[in-house]
């Protein structure tokens, strides 16, 4: 068997454990989303959805993304039998982690009362950003904890822990929301469940890294990869512009510029609409978390041919699966909202449908940032991104004053096809080099 179709048998079997994890992760979610949404009304959802899109720009905007970076230089020192610049990486990559979730945890508290009184205008939406800033200690660590996992083949514990985690958020969502806690119920519920996953993470992490010998980690000297840490800083810094970038997609800053200019009704319809639409992510994402370390190694011993056809299989394999979804939620749109939400939510079926189509045509190039990554082009995917975003952004402040959510959601259709078409373009020019 070749290394390619050894890799792409690999690839399906992680893919397949993180999409049975991300399937039940889904379905727990999606039931919290339509208890939240019904027990919280339009108003005090949207409001919320303000609130977690607020500490969403942040953790972005502050967060290095170490996973990426982490990903690419812990698995080349370990594939070349570096284990002293292995535990140097780790070491690394936590101390960047955590020290990002502390400066972003400082600006969310300093900046609440104002941005609840100018951007949300909520004046009291303040002590709900002070709640859940406290998440930005815990998800930021996660970052490096599921590289390490990812390197070492352990996406069977990632699918379970990452189930377990919105199973027990649900559960605890939902008693607080019927003890009458409201908005609070929700945010004291989201940080217990990470602080939850986060312990069963660590845990997994530290047996990992005993049975591969790498314990002694936290001791490492991190001068050991001094002579790359111009090329570490390189990647992480497009890797971390990158997600500075993502901030201006339509579930971050997206929904702030909605919120200015429409209300927190206008959100929650959006919201409602996207979460529905999203359920093809459901599908791709652990294909992208799976394909990246393959990609890596194919790229790592100038298997090009490889490569190609990895990406080329995988995406067939894709597209059967994701279109008849995204046609079933266009056709029964009305009817899927109506009868999980309740009629109050029934305006978001239009945007349901353009966000369908649009989520439908950016997923055909899912690829894109792990093979530029692999490739070691992290500065053609900022290049990427950054077009993209900018187009993005400025479609949100022509069509949202004018159009509310259905606006909004013609942007994300616009900024879809513009990534994707450009996608094509920079993934040949970087091969032919």
């Amino acid at each position: 068997m070749s290394d390619s179709n050894k890799s792409q048998k690999k690839l399906f079997m992680n893919a397949s454990w993180l999409f049975g994890g991300k399937t039940a992760s889904g379905i727990f979610s999606g039931i919290q989303t339509v208890i939240i949404a019904r027990m919280l009304g339009v108003s005090d959802y949207g409001l919320l959805s303000l609130v977690l899109a607020y500490i969403a720009v942040l953790n972005m905007f502050f967060d290095l993304k170490v996973w990426e970076t982490a990903t690419k230089y812990i698995g080349t020192y370990w594939e070349t039998g570096e284990h002293d610049k292995t535990r140097s990486m780790i070491k690394l990559s936590y101390i960047l982690d955590v020290g990002s979730g502390v400066v972003a945890f400082v600006i969310a508290i300093l900046s609440a009362k104002l941005i609840s009184t100018y951007i949300l205008h909520s004046p009291e939406a303040y002590v709900f950003i002070w709640i859940y800033s406290i998440s930005l200690f815990v998800d930021t660590a996660n970052s490096t904890s599921d590289a390490i996992l990812r390197v070492f083949d352990r996406f069977k514990n990632i699918a379970f822990i990452n189930s377990f985690q919105k199973f027990f958020r649900l559960l605890v969502v939902v008693a607080l929301l019927y003890s009458g806690l409201g908005i609070k119920g929700v945010l004291y519920g989201f940080i217990l469940a990470s602080f939850v996953g986060f312990s069963i993470r660590m845990w997994v992490v530290m047996k990992t890294l005993k049975h591969n010998d790498l314990q002694g980690w936290l001791s490492a000297d991190i001068r050991l990869i001094r002579d790359q840490w111009k090329g570490i800083a390189w990647f992480l810094g497009n890797t971390s512009f990158i997600a500075t970038l993502k901030t201006g997609n339509e579930r971050y800053l997206g929904i702030l510029i909605l919120g200015y200019f429409a209300g927190k009704d206008a959100v929650a319809f959006y919201k409602i609409a996207s979460s529905v639409a999203s359920v093809v992510n459901r599908v791709v994402d652990p294909i992208y978390e799976a394909i990246y370390p393959e990609l890596v190694k194919f790229a790592s011993s100038n298997a090009i041919e490889d490569f190609k056809n990895m990406i080329k299989r995988t995406t067939k394999s894709i597209v059967l699966i994701i279109i008849p979804i995204g046609v079933i939620i266009i056709i029964f749109a009305e009817p899927i909202i109506s009868v999980l939400f309740g009629k109050d939510y029934v305006p978001a079926t239009n945007a349901l449908r353009i966000l369908a189509a649009a989520v439908l045509i950016v997923r055909f190039t899912f690829w894109i940032n792990p093979a530029l990554l692999s490739m070691g082009r992290p500065g053609l995917r900022t290049v990427l991104g950054v077009i993209s975003t900018f187009i993005y952004l400025i479609l949100m402040f022509l069509l949202v004053p004018g159009y509310s959510y259905i606006g909004a959601a013609f942007a994300f259709l616009g900024y879809s096809i513009v990534r994707s078409s450009l996608a094509f373009k920079f993934f040949h020019d970087a091969l032919k080099k």
